[in-house]
């Protein structure tokens, strides 16, 4: 036996499809591991060097009486992409999973040889689970919602794990981290919400997102959550080293990436074990005995409770024997978080496990109700709302509320140069929206300190961290009738605990009701710093020269009755950031008399867009004093013309690509034209 690296031997299976086959990056899943837990690198070595002696003294397998049954279920999270992928999907996998471990797959008879006796029938069988463990009815499958389908290796994603030592956990999910299709831990390095395997929607079965060239990767991580290593064992990488992977019969081997059936580098004259489910060569066929054994020694160890999976009693409270059949649904849907009152606003049905036939959606804020699958609501109330979907079928009901649906006040007058300075009436209220942040904290009143006054608005992020953006939301804003350089100001302060926290700031608009918004500001880290120094204390009273006023220009959204401003403030969560004060908010710009064009009989700007030569025709009726005159999008008067006859003709080659603003204006009155320099 060979000494054993620590790393070759993690059982985690963290593979990547590489041109030539597989290739393993657990370095980063068990790295981050050994970051949170300084006793975990002990431990893991401990579970390994038991499991290795363990399965070198089962001289043969012990004789089993029947299959052990592993009740399954899994969580598959999405983003309404193909990611949510189909129950039948799901259940193509299962048949290949059962097929795999039950020496049942037909391409068994490709075995070389020497391997042909050996290939083992594991007698482990997979089923999904039919009760939840509250005891509910599942048909094995839950799906949600959720960014964190574009998974990372934090602990914090596993936040759907049902009890492992009842439940086989896989989580499926849109992407993983340095393009892995796949891993799990090894059998009790790690705490029970984090004992799961965690795959790519497109290595899940042969069909839907995947294809039979990477339906195997379940039989390959499960093996490894059943405790088996890499055949190789010695290195992080297949062809790197000779090793072991501590079964008896698998043969000393470097790995392979490649199907050369006749390989015997390691050893003079025996040939290795390149069709076995734990190499990377993309022609498996088989577990050995001896890994059977392994696999069977760890279902009977309590070690992570796996002796529990298989026991009559775990089998009844699963569901797995006297499965439960027909579900009523679970209910769950998604939304676009941000509407405004009198707006027709659309929800989609996500619900799961038992087919809905009908639906129910309901808010305090809605003047309606939607018997529609996908549901539509108008809202007559501005403020944050509650949404609730019931579903139901002939097997029963379900029903879920969602707190956090913003809806914007309707169109103002128009009158600009509004100044919100947090000093008089509630914050927030109907007009200016606080979001709710999923975790932790969110905008609030600050009545010790401000940049002018006593009030301002706060995130304490330093002991109440949000754990994602929070927002807020401005009243809707009538740039209908502005005739020059709309801007917002705004003043805040913000110091870093650490220099690599990189919490931001930014500012976006909408002109739709919140369906889409335009990014205008954005600073974050050292940049957002105001004060030029790090606290790793809390930052609750910034001084006067720590408040900085910044500008951002409006012109783009003139002749817009529909604008609506978010701040949005987004905490860094790999480094501990500090609290962010904001203040005196202040949308500003000129509101002329609704425009008059009468002074001119017609008007022609062209080329529009331009690159060189800008040209200007008008016929004036009764007004010969015309001024035109080209703003850029901070309202910056660039070019400034009295012509003095009915065509002017202006060189902008000099200018940057962008927006600008062609105002023409005498004392009858103005027109004001957006032109593009391309």
């Amino acid at each position: 036996m060979k000494n054993i690296l620590l790393y070759s031997l993690l059982i985690i299976g963290f593979i990547t499809k590489a041109q030539n086959g597989f290739k393993c990056g657990q370095i980063e899943a068990y790295d981050y591991l050994f970051s949170q837990d300084k006793t975990a690198k002990s431990r893991v070595e401990t579970l390994i060097k038991n499991a290795n002696e363990q399965s070198l003294n089962s001289s043969q397998l012990k004789t089993v009486a029947s299959t052990y049954t592993i009740p399954v279920v899994f969580h598959i999270l999405h983003l309404g992409g193909s990611e949510n992928i189909s129950d039948a999907q799901i259940n193509n996998a299962m048949v290949i999973l059962n097929r795999d471990f039950a020496k049942k797959n037909p391409d068994t008879t490709s075995i070389i040889s020497l391997y042909k006796p050996i290939a083992a029938d594991c007698q482990i069988e997979f089923k999904l689970a039919t009760l939840d463990e509250n005891g509910n009815c599942t048909n094995g499958i839950t799906r949600h919602y959720t960014q964190k389908t574009d998974w990372t290796t934090s602990f914090s994603n596993y936040i759907y794990t049902w009890d492992p030592s009842k439940y086989l956990n896989f989580y499926v999910v849109r992407t993983l981290q340095n393009g892995a299709a796949g891993y799990t831990y090894l059998p009790g390095s790690v705490g029970a919400v984090a004992d799961a395997i965690v795959v790519l929607h497109s290595y899940v079965g042969s069909i839907g997102t995947s294809n039979g060239f990477s339906s195997r990767t379940l039989t390959h991580e499960t093996g490894h959550w059943f405790n088996l290593q890499h055949v190789w064992g010695s290195t992080n990488q297949p062809g790197v080293a000779c090793g072991d992977d501590g079964v008896g019969d698998t043969p000393i081997t470097k790995g392979h990436n490649s199907c050369n059936l006749n390989s015997a580098v390691c050893t003079n004259g025996v040939v290795e074990n390149v069709q076995n489910y734990m190499e990377y060569a993309y022609c498996s066929r088989m577990f050995t005995q001896g890994q059977k054994t392994r696999m069977h020694n760890c279902i009977i160890s309590g070690v992570a409770g796996r002796n529990n999976l298989s026991s009559n009693s775990n089998l009844i409270a699963t569901g797995v024997i006297n499965p439960v059949t027909g579900c009523a649904p679970t209910a769950e849907f998604i939304f676009n978080p941000v509407t405004c009152i009198g707006n027709n606003f659309s929800f989609t049905d996500y619900s799961f496990n038992g087919q809905a036939t009908n639906w129910l959606w309901s808010s305090p804020f809605a003047m309606n109700t939607s018997t529609l699958q996908n549901g539509v609501l108008s809202f007559t109330n501005s403020g944050i709302t509650s949404v609730k979907l019931k579903v139901g079928n002939a097997f029963g009901e379900d029903s879920v509320v969602k707190q956090n649906l913003i809806v914007l006040a309707g169109t103002n007058s128009g009158t600009l140069n509004l100044i919100q300075g947090f000093e008089t009436g509630v914050f927030p209220d109907n007009n200016w929206i606080a979001s709710i942040p999923q975790y932790g904290g969110s905008f609030i009143t600050n009545t010790v300190t401000a940049a002018t006054g006593t009030n301002c608005v706060w995130v304490n992020n330093f002991y109440d961290n949000p754990n994602g953006a929070v927002s807020i939301y401005s009243p809707m804003y009538n740039f209908q009738n502005i005739i020059n350089a709309p801007q917002l100001t705004f003043k805040y302060a913000y110091t870093q605990q650490v220099a690599t926290n990189n919490d931001a700031l930014k500012v976006f608009a909408s002109i739709n009701c919140g369906t889409t918004w335009t990014q205008l500001y954005s600073k974050s880290g050292t940049q957002l710093n105001t004060t030029g120094t790090l606290s790793s204390t809390p930052y609750l009273m910034p001084q006067p020269n720590e408040w900085v006023t910044e500008t951002v220009g409006l012109s783009s959204f003139i002749g817009n009755q529909n604008l609506v401003l978010k701040f949005e403030f987004t905490p860094f969560v790999s480094a501990p950031g500090n609290n962010i004060f904001i203040d005196d908010i202040n949308i500003s710009g000129t509101v002329g008399v609704k425009e008059n064009t009468s002074f001119l009989n017609s008007i022609s700007v062209y080329p529009n867009p331009s690159s060189e030569i800008l040209n200007v025709e008008f016929e004036m009726l009764d007004d010969k004093n015309v001024k035109i005159q080209l703003l850029n999008a901070l309202g910056q008067v660039l070019i400034n013309d009295t012509p003095v006859i009915q065509h002017s003709a202006f060189n902008i080659q000099h200018l940057t690509s962008g927006i600008y603003f062609l105002k023409l204006s005498s004392d009858k009155g103005t027109k004001v034209i957006k032109v593009i320099k391309e």
